[in-house]
């Protein structure tokens, strides 16, 4: 999921406005957190799924930002 939808979703359920977009361009970022955010790719955990025959005990940010705030993560 990008960066501002968990934030976002965080902030839901902390009963908060989430924090006000900043365009790329204009955010406060050190070369590396540029360069980071600029070639962020996103990935698949299949493989590894298959791999090691694992699954993450939260299927997906949502769930695991609940058991967070839950006290169970």
């Amino acid at each position: 999921a990008p960066p501002q939808d968990v934030i976002a979703h965080a902030a839901r359920l902390l009963g908060m406005d989430p924090p006000p977009d900043v365009p790329f361009e204009d955010a406060d970022l050190s070369p590396m957190a540029r360069s980071f955010y600029a070639e962020c790719k996103r990935i698949s955990n299949a493989r590894t799924k298959a791999a090691l025959s694992w699954r993450p005990q939260y299927p997906t940010y949502r769930e695991g930002l609940a058991a967070i705030l839950a006290g169970e993560g």
